[in-house]
C-alpha cells in the first residue's frame, strides 16, 4: 500500500475516534497465514474514570471498558472495509475475546509494539508512548502491504526503577521482572483472574480490575508526550 493510501487510512481512523494508529508486519495465526501485515488501533481511556480505580474497579469503569471495546471493533471494521476496497483481504481481531481461557486469537500488544506505538511493561500491559497503559487496542490483519506506514520500534521503557504496579496489585500477580527477562512469568494470569472473580464479582462478574492501569506513573497526564 503506497504511503498516501496508508496516510488516508490513518486519518480516517483518527477522524473516527482512534487515538493512535500504527502499521507492522507480524506472524499471524495459522488459519490466517497469508495475512502477515497488521493495523494497530489504539483508543485512550478516560482519565476521569481511571483515576477512580486506584482501589478497585467501579461500575462506571466496567461500562467504559465495554464501550471502548465496542468502539474499537467498529474502527477495526472500518479499517478492514477500507483495506478490502483497495484490493486486500482482512480479519478484524476482536478487541476483547478469550479463547480457551486467558488467551485471544492474536496479541494486540505485540502488534502495537511492532508498530512502534509503545512497549510492554512490568505489569504485562501495553504502555503507549503517549498514554502509558491507559489505552485499549484492536488489530486488523491483512495481506495488503502497509509497510509504507512502518515506524521505528520503541526501545525505552518507563518501567525502569519503578515498582508501583507491583506494590499495588491486590492479587500479588506481578513479579516485578522486566518484560523479556521474566518470560511469561512476569504476570501470574491465573492469580489475576481468580482475584478479580472473587473480589469484584459484583462488577461485571469479576471481569475487570484496572488498578495497575490506574496507578501507573506512565499514564499520568503530565507524562503525555504529545
Amino acid at each position: 500500500m503506497v504511503k498516501p493510501m496508508v496516510n488516508e487510512l490513518r486519518q480516517k481512523l483518527l477522524d473516527a475516534g482512534a487515538s493512535e494508529v500504527g502499521f507492522s508486519r507480524v506472524v499471524p495465526p495459522a488459519e490466517y497465514k497469508d495475512l502477515s501485515y497488521a493495523v494497530s488501533i489504539c483508543v485512550h481511556l478516560s482519565d476521569a474514570v481511571l483515576d477512580t480505580v486506584a482501589q478497585g474497579p467501579t461500575h462506571t469503569y466496567f461500562h467504559h471498558y465495554r464501550t471502548v471495546n465496542a468502539h474499537l471493533d467498529r474502527l477495526a471494521l472500518m479499517a478492514g472495509l477500507f483495506l478490502e476496497s483497495r484490493g486486500g483481504r482482512y480479519v478484524s481481531v476482536p478487541a476483547s475475546q478469550s479463547i480457551e481461557g486467558l488467551s485471544g486469537l492474536f496479541s494486540h500488544k505485540q502488534a502495537a509494539v511492532a508498530a512502534g506505538l509503545g512497549v510492554i511493561g512490568r505489569s504485562a500491559l501495553f504502555l503507549s508512548n503517549v498514554y502509558g497503559p491507559r489505552v485499549r487496542l484492536v488489530t486488523v490483519l491483512t495481506d495488503l502491504d502497509v509497510s509504507a506506514g512502518f515506524l521505528p520500534i520503541s526501545t525505552e521503557s518507563p518501567c525502569e526503577g519503578c515498582s508501583v504496579c507491583v506494590k499495588a496489585c491486590p492479587a500479588m500477580a506481578i513479579s516485578g521482572a522486566a518484560y523479556g527477562e521474566g518470560g511469561n512469568s512476569i504476570l501470574d494470569r491465573q492469580a489475576c483472574s481468580s482475584h478479580m472473580k472473587q473480589a469484584y464479582q459484583r462488577i461485571g462478574r469479576g471481569a475487570v480490575c484496572g488498578i495497575c492501569i490506574s496507578v501507573c506513573p506512565a499514564g499520568k497526564k503530565n507524562c503525555y508526550k504529545k
